[in-house]
């Protein structure tokens, strides 16, 4: 520091030591960096097929790609054990075959192949399928995990839509906020899926969580502003966003706007999922949360 002050003193530079200062501002600053990726929504001409990488390397062993099919279009997507393969149609219409099964894509549906290696996507004249692919990389203990799992927790294939899933309740929302929970726990191992929904108005309360990895799917209408300690980000429909982790984080939501979104848990640890049982069903008495100071 002696060295700094008569280098100061000598270049006669006040200039250079408001910038030293300032330096060292910047570098004590403990405020997260919150990283949202807009979607692109409009699939370039002539186009068939779009895909897009969303938020490279965010979370650990896990890549997550934007896909448009332009009908009339038929697509086979492959799967590997290695890996699960989450499936989240956010806008568009169409059909999905597996071995044995047919399910109709509408936005706002889930499909997760866990033992199918193909299945094929069939899009009609003049729609456009938007989907979201996580493909995340399963341990040897997630794969020991699975075959542990309680045979009602076992699926072939899983899917469903997420008006049709268990809404749950928590402390830190007000009554006016729907929450669904899309995929519980123990059925990918480590993962975790739920929606929030509410008209402004309306906030989700500062909370923490050092147990898992956190992302925000901006699904249609969404509107509002993500904070994560001392910074705030806008956060649209069609939009992933990563929850600095560890940060106290929380949303709010203005007038004659909508709050509605995915959150998508990646746990650090398969213990770190007790973490959910601050969830509780709509029909729990809602006088018996647990006192944690964390919550969803």
């Amino acid at each position: 520091m002696k060295t700094l002050v008569l280098l100061f003193k000598k270049s006669n530079a006040p200039f250079l030591f408001l910038f030293f200062l300032s330096g060292i501002c910047i570098s004590c600053s403990n405020t997260p960096k919150i990283v949202v990726q807009d979607m692109t929504m409009v699939v370039p001409e002539n186009n068939s097929v779009f895909n897009e990488e969303l938020l490279p390397g965010e979370i650990a062993d896990t890549k997550i790609e934007h896909i448009a099919y332009v009908g009339p279009t038929a697509q086979n997507l492959q799967f590997s054990k290695e890996n699960v393969d989450m499936l989240v149609f956010i806008k568009g219409n169409g059909q999905l075959q597996n071995d044995t099964s047919l399910y109709q894509l509408v936005p706002e549906s889930i499909a997760i192949p866990i033992s199918s290696e193909t299945v094929l996507i069939e899009v009609p004249q003049g729609e456009v399928l938007h989907f979201i692919k996580f493909t995340k990389k399963l341990s040897d203990q997630d794969l020991k995990d699975m075959e542990a799992f309680p045979a009602e927790n076992k699926y072939d294939f899983y899917f469903t839509q997420f008006e049709d899933c268990e809404s749950y309740t928590e402390k830190i929302k007000s009554p006016n906020t729907v929450s669904r929970t899309v995929l519980p726990a123990n059925i990918i191992p480590r993962v975790s899926l739920g929606t929030v929904e509410a008209p402004g108005p309306d906030e989700v309360g500062a909370h923490k969580h050092g147990m898992l990895d956190q992302l925000f799917l901006g699904l249609a209408t969404n509107d509002v502003v993500v904070h994560a300690d001392g910074a705030s980000a806008p956060f649209k429909e069609f939009s992933l966003l990563h929850i600095p982790i560890g940060s106290s984080h929380g949303v709010s939501v203005g007038d004659n706007k909508t709050m509605y979104y995915l959150w998508m848990d990646f746990f650090l640890t398969k213990e770190g999922q007790e973490w959910l049982k601050t969830h509780k069903p709509s029909s729990a008495d809602k006088n018996e949360y647990p006192q944690d100071e964390d919550s969803q």
